[in-house]
């Protein structure tokens, strides 16, 4: 795709329909929102876009085979050049150093929150890896990698670009290697915790990076007994709980993932009596459980997406419903329960509203101890809604 960015007086200006109702920061306009545009601009073209009365509104790029068509990059009338990059690359860069991370493995770039929409780089100690996701992006990139080289030392940079949005863009997935001086895996800490990450493999990537605050939490409690992690990936909440004391079950249909526990089982010299994975559903392995009459003292549930679109909801309470209830089946009395939805279509209220619904038909008591939310490395900007995306709680659950 051609990078070349052109001079911002050459930019095509396009104009928001009269009575479209835009959401003040938010950095999207619909396809519907936007009033007619030459049918020659190519997808990811940088425009200019202006108010209905004439006045500027940003710069930003369009795409008109997306139902979001534009996404804002600056309300400044300036040039997206390499500076352009450098100085949101630095910004975003400083707001990590005010964190208290303890880790060497985080998000250094998150898209809208960090004011790049369809840009991810997350660090892995010294290599980046980067996700370009909408077709503006695209277009942009090596300007974007020219200023990146510049603000961030690294030995490396790994393309993760395969997830589904580039489809809706009208791009084919990319992997690989931009540039490496680097194995092709590397060993990363969360406190106490390492992990081994190989580039190019696992989910996302290479960890679920937003949970690692909620993992060290959870480890924190000391819980003593039996820990259940379920759709436990790569042993996250297990390896940390695990450490900390706790007897646990990962439960994973994933072979692949299960691998890569157990390997860092090994490397965090945890005995396999402290921490066992399974290969299984984990709807089916919940229904043995309960016919086991098996019970745990702490039953996590971090399943995956359910819902990707908003007709979809319906379908996804149901799914966290049944886990819910099962999974308060086999939880002790005065037991902890940790459920987290990653679909910024299911909020709070509704995850709330599965659980209810699923301690009420069992009759079981709940009280919140803490409410879940992505590590601070993923910011949440409140204009942005959709910049806060995982949500959970952490229950105790009773027998009534």
């Amino acid at each position: 795709m051609d990078s070349t960015v052109p001079s911002r007086k050459s930019l095509e200006v396009l104009t928001i329909k009269p009575k479209s109702s835009l959401r003040p920061g938010h950095p999207w306009i619909y396809r519907g929102q936007i009033d007619h545009a030459p049918s020659s601009m190519k997808p990811g073209a940088l425009v200019k876009i202006s108010l209905p009365s004439g006045r500027f509104f940003g710069v930003g790029y369009y795409n008109p085979s997306s139902e979001i068509a534009f996404r804002l990059l600056t309300q400044i009338d300036e040039p997206i050049d390499k500076a352009f990059f450098k100085k949101r690359i630095k910004k975003a860069a400083d707001f990590r150093k005010q964190l208290t991370l303890e880790t060497n493995a985080f998000r250094l770039i998150s898209s809208e929150a960090d004011e790049l929409p369809g840009l991810i780089v997350d660090r892995y100690d010294e290599v980046l890896v980067i996700q370009f996701l909408t077709a503006g992006m695209e277009r942009l990139r090596e300007i974007f990698l020219e200023a990146l080289a510049e603000c961030i030392p690294c030995r490396g940079i790994y393309e993760r670009s395969d997830s589904g949005s580039r489809k809706i863009e009208g791009l084919e997935p990319q992997m690989g290697w931009i540039r490496q001086d680097c194995a092709d895996e590397t060993v990363v800490f969360e406190r106490n915790i390492k992990f081994k990450v190989r580039f190019g493999a696992g989910q996302k990537t290479g960890l679920y990076l937003d949970q690692r605050e909620n993992r060290m939490f959870l480890a924190s409690l000391g819980v003593q007994g039996e820990v259940l992690d379920a759709f436990c990936s790569s042993g996250g909440f297990g390896l940390h709980l695990a450490s900390a004391g706790a007897k646990v079950l990962g439960v994973e249909s994933q072979k692949e993932a299960i691998a890569q526990g157990l390997e860092n089982r090994s490397l965090n010299g945890i005995p396999a009596s402290a921490l066992e994975f399974q290969e299984a559903n984990v709807f089916d392995a919940l229904k043995a459980f309960e016919k086991e009459r098996r019970k745990f003292r702490l039953v996590i549930l971090d399943p995956p997406s359910f819902v990707k679109k908003r007709q979809a909801i319906e379908g996804a309470l149901s799914g966290y419903k049944e886990i819910l209830l099962r999974s308060m089946k086999i939880l002790e009395n005065g037991g902890l329960l940790a459920v987290f939805s990653c679909s910024y279509h299911v909020d709070d209220n509704l995850l709330m509203q599965a659980a209810l619904s699923a301690a009420w038909d069992l009759r079981r008591g709940l009280k919140v101890l803490k409410f879940f939310k992505q590590s601070a490395d993923h910011p949440i900007n409140p204009f942005i809604p959709e910049t806060y995306y995982l949500k959970g709680f952490l229950f105790s659950a009773t027998s009534s």
